[in-house]
């Protein structure tokens, strides 16, 4: 039944001394006119000044707790959900990520007209100035218009399992889903705590997907996702390991699925956090992974990367056939995949021009008909997560308004192509 009241929301944000980029992401939460609201500003024993920064803002909304000592990713994340009230929404977002301004009352109104128990949304993006990136200090869209579909859990869940989705698709509780607090005591409850694996926010969508049978999903975003020089999952995806990966994997984690070996491929990240809820929640053991294809793309994301990172994909993807035996294709993925310097490109053929015609027409569709916006903030004074929040808020309420339109899509479009294929 359609609830006619304002929910509360908790937004939870874990830090770990970032006190430079959660500065702006807080602003991005004290400016939104919502009153049953609680910011919770879960620190990680940082060595820095997040509670200065916090108390900076005079906002009553605002908690803040501290760890006490030193713990990972995921144990600050539990701890944060430990300290949440138990009613209304919960909402994830990183010190370096943002809310849009209105995003509490607008995503309390589609709660409100759906009666959903899990909305999830596609969340915009941020290059910071900072980030180690060509798509630096860049601001990207997913889909300018309204609109809101149901999405059935299971189909997700499978789309992701077969390699026909990424599990961006789920509702993650991080910058992407508002939650119910039910939906978290029902998984909480299920096996003694929330997360279960080295990677929350992934396994969250899986979790949280695996308790209900669907959920809102809006094509508006409600808040942007930030990619700074703090941001681990940015520091995994390059050709080799930087400083926040090698921090986060010294950490004392959750250890990882006992069928898998680790190694730096977010194919298998994904599937690891799948494992650890499909052992947890009864509900998802109906569903299989394609093993096959998942070891070809495991070693084709490898093969351009550096030496190390290469070896310890081939190891796990060898691992991979053994245990789930699919041996033939393991060895088939690394011998189509050898190892590559960066910068290779493979001579130029008939078959590989007319592959990459077909990409960039892809890639040209896919933006023009979901409507997607990409736009270099260099010259417009956006210096932060804070700023990038306020510009793509008001380039949402132009093309509302009709002001933005198809040639600026268009034109943009083309932009991020080029950016791609550089």
């Amino acid at each position: 039944m359609v609830n006619s009241k304002n929910h509360h929301f908790t937004v939870v944000i874990p830090t770990r001394e970032r006190s430079d980029t959660l500065e702006h992401a807080l602003h991005t939460c004290v400016i939104q006119d919502y009153d049953d609201l609680e910011i919770l500003v879960s620190d990680n024993f940082s060595q820095d000044r997040p509670r200065e920064v916090v108390e900076s803002y005079k906002d009553p909304r605002i908690r803040y707790i501290n760890t006490g000592s030193r713990l990972s990713m995921t144990g600050n994340f539990e701890f944060a959900l430990s300290h949440v009230p138990s009613k209304g929404y919960v909402i994830y977002i990183g010190d370096d990520d943002g809310l849009l301004p209105g995003a509490i009352r607008d995503i309390n109104a589609v709660i409100l007209e759906t009666g959903t128990q899990v909305l999830r949304w596609d969340s915009a993006g941020y290059w910071w100035p900072n980030a180690e990136s060509k798509y630096a200090n860049q601001l990207f869209i997913h889909y300018l218009g309204p609109g809101t579909t149901i999405q059935k859990s299971a189909v997700a869940i499978q789309n992701i399992l077969s390699f026909k989705e990424s599990y961006s698709v789920l509702p993650l509780m991080y910058t992407h889903s508002a939650i119910e607090y039910e939906v978290i005591r029902k998984i909480r409850d299920a096996s003694g705590r929330f997360y279960h694996s080295m990677i929350p926010d992934v396994y969250s969508g899986f979790a949280i997907a695996g308790t209900v049978d669907s959920f809102v999903n809006s094509r508006r975003p409600y808040a942007i996702s930030g990619l700074s020089h703090h941001s681990t999952g940015l520091s995994t995806s390059g050709l080799s390991l930087t400083g926040s990966a090698i921090k986060f994997l010294s950490e004392d984690n959750l250890p990882f699925h006992s069928s898998l070996v680790f190694c730096c491929s977010s194919h298998q990240c994904a599937i690891e956090c799948f494992l650890q809820a499909q052992d947890h929640l009864p509900s998802l053991r109906k569903f299989t992974v394609d093993w096959e294809k998942m070891v070809f793309l495991m070693m084709w994301d490898a093969a351009p990367k550096a030496q190390d990172v290469y070896m310890s994909v081939k190891n796990a993807v060898l691992h991979i056939g053994k245990t789930y035996n699919v041996p033939e294709a393991a060895k088939r993925a690394v011998a189509a995949n050898p190892r590559r310097e960066p910068g290779y490109a493979r001579k130029p053929t008939v078959r590989n021009i007319g592959s990459a015609g077909l990409y960039l027409m892809r890639l040209f569709i896919e933006d023009i008909s979901k409507g997607s916006f990409h736009l270099d903030c260099s010259s417009l004074n956006v210096k932060n997560i804070y700023d990038a929040s306020l510009l793509c808020d008001h380039i949402l309420r132009l093309k509302d308004m009709g002001i933005l339109g198809f040639s600026a899509v268009l034109k943009s479009s083309l932009a991020n192509i080029r950016r791609k294929i550089r």
